[in-house]
C-alpha cells in the first residue's frame, strides 16, 4: 500500500476511529522506513572486502578504495579538503558544524583531527594523489 492511499484512509470520515488509527500507525511505519539512512555505495564496497574496516564520518564521497593488504578504507586527502571547504546554506550551519572552512582551516583540521587519529588496526588511510 502506498503512502497516499494510507493518508486517504487515515483521514477518511467514512472509517471508524479504530480503522483510522490503524491506517495512521501504518503510515508512520512506512514514513520511518523511508527515513532510514542508506549506506554509501563506496563504504558498502569497502565493508564487503573487510567487515572490520573503519571509516571517517562525513567523508564517504572521498573514498577511493581500500588497500590490498589490510582492507583499510583509503580516502583521497584532497577530496576530503573539498568536502570541508564546501559552503553550507545558513539554515543548515548547525547540522554541518565543521564544514564551510577555509583551505588552511580544512588542512589543519585534517592533520590534527582526522589523519592523526589512530583508532585501531583498520584505521583509514589518507592518500595525497599526484
Amino acid at each position: 500500500m502506498d503512502t497516499l492511499n494510507l493518508e486517504i484512509q487515515a483521514n477518511s470520515p467514512h472509517n471508524d476511529g479504530w480503522t483510522q488509527q490503524f491506517y495512521k500507525d501504518e503510515l508512520k511505519k512506512m514514513q520511518t522506513k523511508t527515513k532510514e539512512p542508506k549506506i554509501h555505495p563506496k563504504r558498502e564496497e569497502v565493508a564487503e572486502a573487510n567487515a572490520d574496516a573503519l571509516f571517517a564520518d562525513g567523508f564517504d564521497d572521498a573514498i577511493s578504495g581500500f588497500d590490498a593488504a589490510g582492507g583499510c578504507a583509503v580516502y583521497d586527502y584532497n577530496k576530503c579538503l573539498e568536502i570541508l571547504c564546501t559552503p553550507v546554506p545558513p539554515e543548515q550551519i548547525e547540522a554541518f558544524k565543521g564544514y564551510n572552512m577555509s583551505r588552511e582551516e580544512a588542512h589543519e583540521y585534517m592533520e590534527f583531527n582526522v589523519v592523526g587519529a589512530y583508532v585501531g588496526d583498520f584505521t583509514p588511510i589518507f592518500v595525497h594523489s599526484l
